[in-house]
């Protein structure tokens, strides 16, 4: 369950006002959800106090390779194997070391996914699988850092390298000194705070 972060909501929002960043290819969904393009992942990042917040929002495919049900052994595998990586958050998300960031709390979810898989150890807010076969996966990431004056950047190279599904990932960020967003690419995957 996500805890309340007072100021955190009011910066989300803030980054929702930013210009939306084209996509090629993109499978439509119905309400509030936004376009579903394999390759491509969203990461939304903030900065308040000592917090570093990360949520990536993603096509399930980019991280484990497909998007339905795990139901093999081999599928349950593979789901068990890309949550193991993805609760290394500061192996995916290099900050300043002056920083020192360290990983608070993590959070993974997908409808099509048993929590249990993904490492959760209590279960998420039910939801039904996706009718339209292309399932996403929201990971939250929560770093604490001892020295954030001391963040410059953040590489992501790591999540590239971990999953190599990913082709592109569009950033929007807020920190008390910066908003803005990039779009990051295998080779190419420095987020600026400054």
């Amino acid at each position: 369950m996500l805890r309340s972060r007072p100021l955190l909501p009011l910066l989300l929002l803030s980054l929702a006002s930013l210009p939306a960043l084209a996509a090629d290819d993109a499978h439509e969904h119905h309400g509030n959800h936004p376009a579903h393009v394999h390759g491509v992942g969203k990461l939304d990042v903030a900065l308040e106090g000592n917090t570093l917040t990360l949520h990536l929002d993603t096509p399930l495919i980019n991280v484990v390779g497909f998007e339905h049900a795990a139901t093999s052994g081999r599928d349950k595998d593979t789901v068990r194997a890309a949550a193991r990586v993805l609760r290394a958050p500061d192996r995916l998300f290099v900050t300043d070391v002056a920083a020192q960031c360290k990983p608070a709390e993590i959070q993974l979810e997908s409808a099509a996914l048993a929590p249990a898989l993904l490492g959760e150890k209590t279960p998420a807010t039910a939801q039904a699988a996706p009718g339209d076969g292309h399932a996403d996966l929201d990971a939250d990431f929560t770093l604490v850092c001892a020295s954030p004056g001391a963040l410059t950047a953040i590489d992501v190279s790591g999540l590239f390298a971990a999953f190599p599904g990913f082709q592109r990932i569009d950033v929007q960020l807020a920190t008390p000194k910066k908003q803005g967003a990039a779009q990051l690419v295998p080779g190419s995957a420095l987020v600026p705070l400054n």
